[in-house]
């Protein structure tokens, strides 16, 4: 077991070390490259950050005013009811899950849950109820065959409200 561990780090060794010479050799040819660009852009680098410097400074107001409640010590002193209440809830919503599904289990068992009553029958319209008693009068009066009733389109639905008729004004009298 010991050879193996030698072997495996010797062959780590010869394979690592043409890396870290060719690492060690890019390092040495870009850094005046990568210096020039740093001296180049630096005076971009402190325009832009003076100039977003205000910005900065509201976000780190903001971020201490927002995390002021977690910085006061009360908070440890109702630990203990934040695990109550916490405990509490978890509680609640099991129970209230499972007499759920309990509830649901035996309203579709006895066949007693809403969506199996029978809908209400459909109620008619005033056009359709005139024109079914207008048949069955035509029907009883005369005992040839029945005669088709043409309802006149052309009123439309003026003829049928308060706006087809005459509002008669009274004028007034002085007694």
């Amino acid at each position: 077991m010991d050879n193996a561990l030698v072997k495996f780090l010797t062959i780590v060794h010869l394979v690592w070390w043409p890396i870290s010479k060719l690492i060690t050799t890019v390092r040495i040819l870009l850094s005046p490259l990568l210096r020039l660009v740093v001296f180049l852009l630096s005076p971009i680098w402190v325009v832009g950050s003076f100039l977003v410097l205000p910005f900065v400074h509201l976000v780190r107001g903001l971020y201490h005013i927002f995390t002021l409640p977690l910085q006061v010590k009360w908070l440890e002193r109702i630990e203990t009811l934040y695990i109550y209440l916490g405990t509490a809830g978890l509680i609640g919503c099991v129970t209230g899950a499972v007499l759920y599904f309990i509830f649901k289990f035996l309203s579709s068992s006895f066949n007693i849950d809403a969506t199996s009553r029978s809908k209400p029958r459909k109620a008619r319209t005033t056009t359709e109820f005139r024109a079914a008693r207008r048949e069955k009068q035509h029907q009883t009066l005369a005992p040839s065959p029945p005669i088709s009733v043409v309802v006149d389109k052309a009123r439309g639905r003026r003829g049928l409200g308060l706006l087809s008729q005459i509002i008669v004004e009274e004028e007034d009298s002085d007694f």
